[in-house]
């Protein structure tokens, strides 16, 4: 077995989980779908589509994860609900 690319160990912040309220990960899915990323219901729910979503909008600046980081929820203005 050879190694074909070295693991690259990405360390970055996310959102504590109190702060993924039904609220917030709304607010998340309309920000994902006014920039083309997220086309289901705005349900408040972090279910599979709203993750894919947010990995298309990460994977670009280099973090390719479904989990929301910190700096992409203030990229996309959600930083008065983070902070």
């Amino acid at each position: 077995q050879d190694i074909v690319r070295p693991r690259r160990e990405t360390w970055y912040e996310i959102l504590c989980t109190t702060k993924l309220t039904p609220e917030f990960i709304g607010s998340l899915q309309r920000a994902l779908t006014a920039r083309d990323l997220y086309h289901g219901t705005i349900s408040g729910e972090m279910d599979r589509a709203t993750r894919a979503a947010v990995r298309r909008y990460q994977k670009p600046q280099g973090l390719n994860s479904n989990q929301l980081s910190l700096a992409a929820a203030r990229q996309m203005g959600l930083a008065a609900i983070v902070d």
